[in-house]
């Protein structure tokens, strides 16, 4: 359950990443209280991930306990309520659901996240977010101890939300809308196509590494000041979608960087926008 000096470019879909001094996969509400009591005990920087998703990692060694939630499974079905538990996929979940005829995370499909880290970033796509969907969170607070918040309390916003402020996800509780399941999955079929059009698909990557501004696709935006396909090192502009870098094989965090930076000071010298990262980059 405690395992020390752990890679963390294993753990992260983009492949970056440099050890951390502890790393934790409870499986159970038990283990995760306890991890986060021992954390707090040891005076242990605590980060939580779920699939390692839309995160950078440093490539230096870092003193703190990494808590993966990947291991925390469950889906309890009650008419169209639904509690999911934080280790839970997108795209597992948008199938299952479908064969019940409950829809709203047939738009989340393509995302390669989980539970855990949807509800902290209030995922979204093809006009739903998960606070469309969310009821309650049951959060392990950082004494250690399981609370209930309601879904206003999170603060959901555009990817982004004060659950991180409370604690670590344990399970969420949804509500859905009833649908025939061929009209679900329609729908999820034409959003993966979409996506796979548009995205870049089954390579390292870290999702959208910018924010959209208001009335604009930070993707566009980084395309017109003609950075697609620019690189640094192994990590790449996607010529595909240029919101999205590409890790070519052994990327570092410090390329990443520098190449967020490059596209930020065009961007803001071409049109006056700031660009506001979407990724979280730990420190």
């Amino acid at each position: 359950m405690l395992f020390q000096n752990e890679l963390l470019k294993n753990h992260t879909t983009f492949k970056i990443g440099g050890y951390v001094k502890f790393f934790s996969k409870p499986k159970s509400l038990k283990e995760l209280v306890y991890v986060v009591k021992l954390s707090k005990d040891k005076n242990l920087r605590i980060i939580p991930i779920s699939n390692g998703s839309d995160i950078i990692f440093p490539d230096y060694e870092l003193n703190a306990i990494v808590i993966k939630l990947d291991e925390l499974k469950g889906i309890n079905i009650n008419d169209d309520i639904v509690e999911i538990f934080s280790g839970e996929g997108l795209p597992k979940l948008a199938i299952y659901l479908e064969n019940y005829g409950l829809s709203g995370f047939e738009h989340l499909y393509g995302i390669p996240g989980k539970i855990g880290g949807a509800v902290c970033k209030n995922a979204g796509a093809y006009g739903v977010e998960i606070k469309n969907l969310l009821l309650k969170a049951f959060v392990v607070n950082w004494e250690g101890e399981l609370i209930e918040l309601n879904s206003s309390e999170l603060n959901l916003r555009y990817r982004e939300s004060d659950l991180l402020k409370y604690g670590i996800l344990y399970k969420a509780v949804f509500k859905l809308k009833k649908d025939n399941p061929e009209n679900i999955r329609k729908r999820r079929e034409e959003f993966s196509e979409i996506r796979k059009k548009t995205q870049p698909y089954g390579i390292p990557t870290a999702g959208c590494m910018f924010k959209n501004p208001n009335g604009n696709s930070a993707g566009k935006l980084i395309e017109s000041v003609g950075l697609k396909g620019y690189r640094i090192g192994d990590i790449k502009i996607s010529e595909k979608h240029a919101n999205f870098f590409i890790n070519l094989g052994d990327g570092k965090a410090e390329d990443v960087l520098k190449l967020m930076e490059i596209a930020k000071k065009r961007v803001y010298e071409e049109y006056g926008i700031v660009l506001e990262e979407e990724v979280v980059i730990i420190r």
